[in-house]
């Protein structure tokens, strides 16, 4: 080439090279799109996998919780199951009930093999601590939960000092062989009254300037006693925090104006507490031509008679309440406490009474008729166990009710 020219190279020339480079280049870029594919699908299956995971956990914190707010649901039914249902006879004193600091324990069965296990401790004689421990597992046993609920409660028990074993706001007359004695007398076989103190009262506590006619004074021991209290007439409707409103809303039994005769109806471990005519059994042996149904000796009921009641026979335990008089034509056994709104009047047959009678005469022209067959005898022990048996729980008034767990 001389001097001064200039080289060019044809197209031919530069053709061939761009295409190398370009075939090289394309060589260089193969494999990229199926190395992001697989990254891409990683990435997919690390966010699939981490969506799994949490909707698992998810679906496993939900399915515990569920579990866990079943428990406490079943602790609260056994709970209130068990309040609901309260045996009465823990009430009494040792050792026919319970004796402070003993505890007692019942299984409420739910739904699922869903349990809850109640404790009740007594704490004082008036109140108890009752723990329901709930277990549920909705059919799974390997996801039980346990959860326990508490309450304080008390029994809502009435103050009752009658003031003899007859405490009367009206006149009254006691004729023929009728006995009345104001010393204190233990029913036959009732083993609790020896935890609760005995003391003896009045055979026939009065209001002033009303009257008291004693054919046989040397029947009626304990003398009588002109008391302002029995002429008081909140004496016979107002019983410490409970009244006779409380007690005839609370009431087992409820009956219209009528004759009644009952009699304990159940077995030796059973007792029919439905049964209007079962008024509890006071007797603790058979004898006499009675039949001592030992089921129901802790049932200590509360009647309300809503007008006059006739007693024609049979026999009882607990609290009478009746809204008119009281009268008995037949031979009848009571064990605890009578409260009239009238008066007590005893006609034909036997009326034996352990405990006290109380007669508010709010019908000022009739008097209290106890003429004879009749055996008074004043009772601290069958006055308190009736009080108490008959007791319903209520609950306390400052933080009752807690979850432990």
């Amino acid at each position: 080439m001389l001097e001064g020219q200039v080289h060019t190279e044809s197209p031919e020339s530069t053709v061939p090279a761009t295409a190398a480079a370009r075939a090289i280049h394309r060589r260089a870029r193969r494999g990229m799109a199926l190395l992001l594919t697989l990254v891409v699908v990683v990435v997919l299956a690390i966010l699939s996998t981490g969506a799994i995971i949490s909707a698992m956990q998810d679906f496993r914190g939900g399915r515990n919780a569920l579990v866990e707010q079943r428990a406490f649901a079943v602790a609260e039914f056994g709970l209130n199951a068990e309040i609901s249902d309260w045996d009465r006879s823990r009430n009494l004193p040792p050792p026919t009930g319970m004796a402070i600091g003993a505890i007692d324990s019942a299984n409420v069965f739910v739904d699922q093999n869903d349990t809850a296990k109640v404790f009740i401790q007594r704490l004082t004689d008036n109140t108890f601590w009752v723990r329901s421990v709930g277990r549920a597992s909705i059919g799974n046993e390997q996801l039980e939960a346990q959860r326990m609920t508490n309450m304080v409660v008390r029994i809502a028990y009435p103050t009752i000092n009658p003031g003899g074993a007859i405490t009367t706001a009206g006149n009254i007359r006691v004729q023929g062989s009728a006995e009345i004695t104001g010393r204190n007398t233990n029913p036959s076989g009732w083993t609790q009254c020896a935890n609760i103190a005995a003391r003896d009262t009045f055979a026939i506590s009065y209001a002033p300037g009303r009257t008291v006619n004693i054919q046989k004074p040397n029947l009626v021991t304990g003398g009588v006693n002109p008391d302002p209290a029995a002429g008081d007439s909140n004496t016979y409707v107002r019983y410490g925090t409970e009244s006779w409103n409380s007690l005839v809303a609370a009431a087992d039994i409820k009956l219209p104006s009528g004759s009644y005769g009952p009699e304990p109806v159940g077995t030796a471990t059973t007792c029919s507490t439905g049964n209007t005519s079962n008024w509890g059994e006071p007797l603790r042996v058979s004898g006499g031509g009675a039949t001592y149904t030992a089921g129901c000796k802790d049932y200590f009921p509360i009647i309300y008679i809503n007008g006059n009641a006739t007693l024609s026979r049979g026999r009882g335990q607990g609290v009478l309440l009746v809204n008119g008089d009281v009268r008995t034509v037949g031979n009848f056994q009571w064990y605890g406490l009578i409260i009239a709104r009238d008066d007590i009047v005893k006609g034909a047959g036997t009326f034996d009474l352990w405990g006290s009678a109380m007669s508010r005469n709010a019908n000022v022209t009739d008097d209290n008729d106890i003429v004879g067959n009749s055996n008074f005898q004043w009772s601290k022990c069958a006055v308190e166990s009736a009080l108490r048996g008959s007791a319903i729980l209520t609950r306390t008034k400052e933080r009752s009710w807690a979850q432990l767990y």
